[in-house]
C-alpha cells in the first residue's frame, strides 16, 4: 500500500494524463470489440494460449468491458472482494472511497 499515496498524488497532479489514459483504454476496448478475430490472435500471441482458450478468455473479458469507462455494480463488487482478499481485510472496502469516476464522466 506504500505506493498508493504516490499514485493518488499523480492522479491529483496530472489529471490530463489520466484522462488520456482513460480515453486510450476506451479506444482499445472499442477496437477489441470491433475486431474480435484480431483481438483473439493478439491474446494467443501475448499469452501463448491455443485458439479455443483464447476465444474463451476473450468472451469472458469482453462481457465485462465497458464502452463508457464506468464499471458495472457487479464489476465493482468483484474488485472490492479482490481487494479485501488481497489485503486480508475483514470486510470489503467502501467503493465510494475506492473509485474516482470524474475521469470517466468527462
Amino acid at each position: 500500500m506504500a505506493g498508493l499515496g504516490t499514485k493518488l498524488e499523480k492522479i491529483q497532479k496530472q489529471p490530463d494524463e489520466i484522462q488520456r489514459l482513460v480515453r486510450a483504454t476506451l479506444r482499445g476496448i472499442g477496437y477489441a470489440k470491433d475486431n474480435k478475430t484480431e483481438a483473439i490472435r493478439s491474446i494467443m500471441k501475448w499469452s501463448e494460449m491455443d485458439q479455443e482458450l483464447a476465444e474463451g478468455s476473450y468472451a469472458m473479458a469482453a462481457s465485462s468491458w465497458s464502452t463508457t469507462g464506468a464499471a458495472t455494480s457487479k464489476g465493482i463488487q468483484i474488485a472490492m472482494e479482490e481487494i479485501r482478499a488481497e489485503l486480508k481485510l475483514d470486510t470489503a472496502p467502501d467503493p465510494a472511497r475506492a473509485f474516482d469516476w470524474s475521469f470517466v464522466q468527462k
